[in-house]
């Protein structure tokens, strides 16, 4: 299974990837600081697409919104799973999210081993 964990804070993204290692050490994980990056590599560089992405909203550059959008217009979509993994607990974000067909779930960060269980399973 192929993960992209997209998170501009470094520590999250060491936290992230430490946890889904720990719960299977088979997964392949790249990190992505920038959502730019990510979404080049998918739809540009043809890059092995990913099984599930975790990300993370508020971003420079390109925040989650904006990588959401952009995405949807991308062969890429209809077997993606993506995962919103922010600090941001208002109810909007929750809500605007589950507008995205993409978007599997709403995490509130720090993650913990049942929260990725869940994910894998």
């Amino acid at each position: 299974m192929r993960i992209f964990i997209i998170d501009d804070n470094q520590i999250d993204l060491l936290i992230s990837r430490k946890l889904l290692l720990k719960n299977n050490a088979s997964l392949e994980v790249q990190e992505y600081a920038q959502a730019r990056q990510a979404l080049d590599d998918i739809t540009v560089k043809q890059v092995e697409k990913p099984d599930i992405i975790l990300l993370d909203l508020n971003m420079p550059e390109m925040d989650g919104w904006e990588f959401l959008e952009a995405l949807k217009g991308t062969d890429v979509q209809p077997d993606l799973k993506v995962y919103v993994l922010t600090s941001s607990l208002d109810d909007r974000d929750r809500t605007k999210a589950k507008k995205y067909d993409v978007v599997e779930g709403y995490l509130t960060k720090p993650l913990n081993d049942s929260v990725i269980q869940g994910i894998l399973a």
